[in-house]
């Protein structure tokens, strides 16, 4: 079951975005806070949810997922022609409900809305050391494209 997140999901989001951010400071810990202020990320979900070009998209009832979609416009330019594009800026499943189609559903829902919206792609973005994200968007038919490399001073 799939469904648009209203303002009233944001502490469900909350607590569904703590996989993924558990996951991120686990591996990434000098990027990201291993246990950021509940009330900041609720605060977070609802701004996001009150943001027109933003929709968030939950799976299961009760839901053990989410996809936070946003639709960006890059003009043309000289270099380059513009773009309407729907970046998947998160999505999590809640590690109990994986493997069950969850995911799946949820990219499908953001590859129909990317339709609806006249979006010329859908992108995402992963951390290199997210091997098992990266098999399940290729599964569901994203390629990289580019690659981001760091280095410090």
């Amino acid at each position: 079951m799939i469904r648009r997140a209203t303002a009233a999901d944001a502490a469900v989001l909350a607590c569904l975005n703590a996989y993924v951010q558990g996951w991120h400071a686990q591996h990434y810990p000098d990027v990201f806070h291993a246990r950021p202020d509940p009330a900041a990320v609720r605060a977070y979900f609802e701004d996001r949810l009150a943001d027109p070009i933003c929709t968030i998209f939950l799976s299961g009832d009760p839901a053990v997922g989410y996809a936070a979609c946003t639709l960006q416009f890059r003009e043309p330019s000289l270099f380059s022609p513009g773009v309407r594009r729907l970046m998947v800026d998160h999505i999590a499943v809640a590690p109990e409900a994986r493997r069950k189609g969850h995911g799946r559903a949820l990219l499908e829902a953001a590859r129909q809305l990317a339709r609806d919206q006249l979006a010329d792609e859908i992108l995402l973005d992963t951390w290199e050391a997210n091997h098992e994200a990266h098999a399940f968007f290729r599964a569901a038919g994203f390629q990289p494209r580019r690659m981001l490399f760091r280095t410090t001073p």
